[in-house]
């Protein structure tokens, strides 16, 4: 399966936040190009508050979700991080027949 990162940036009419909706797979190879966007988006919200939303995304690997908050330490501007209590796996890993589901 091509794990494509899916991102949309969300500018409040606050300039001070912002929020980054992950819709795609966030994996080991994946999640260090969010860097360079969360560079990007803080300096349009002048450094204060970015939110990285994966409760939307298709897959998260846990090693990568790991990789980003730990890259979240130490940070000069608030950096939070939503994601789903249970990660979902990728699609292509799912049993095949019904769409994945058990009977």
């Amino acid at each position: 399966m091509d794990h494509k990162l899916r991102v949309l940036v969300r500018l409040d009419v606050d300039p001070s936040s912002a929020v980054l909706e992950v819709t795609g797979c966030l994996t080991a190879d994946s999640w260090g190009t969010l860097a360079p966007l969360i560079r990007k988006t803080t300096a349009l919200v002048g450094g204060q508050r970015i939110t990285v939303d994966l409760t939307s995304a298709q897959h998260i690997e846990g090693s990568a979700l790991s990789s980003l908050r730990d890259s979240a330490a130490g940070r000069d501007f608030e950096l939070r991080i939503q994601s789903p209590e249970f990660l979902p796996e990728c699609p292509s890993l799912a049993p095949s027949g019904r769409g994945g589901m058990q009977p």
